[in-house]
């Protein structure tokens, strides 16, 4: 569902935990596909491989607020 929706001409894709049930080709396919992706993506994950792959900006929440990170997981 991931590569079509990255396929349209979407402009936003907005992700939570993408990752959780793929196994690592289907990771590594899901990476590749977001990284090919022009429009914009919200990614919501707790896989930092993926984040430091595909993020180019990184925020996390801490108690009450939204910092945003200098490198995405770097």
């Amino acid at each position: 569902m991931v590569a079509l929706l990255a396929n349209s001409r979407a402009d936003l894709l907005m992700l939570d935990e993408p990752t959780n049930h793929l196994d690592l080709p289907g990771i590594e396919t899901l990476q590749k596909a977001l990284a090919d992706f022009s429009g914009a993506i919200i990614l919501i994950s707790h896989d930092r491989r993926l984040v430091r792959e595909v993020a180019t900006e990184a925020y996390q929440f801490c108690d009450t607020r939204l910092e945003r990170l200098d490198a995405p997981l770097g």
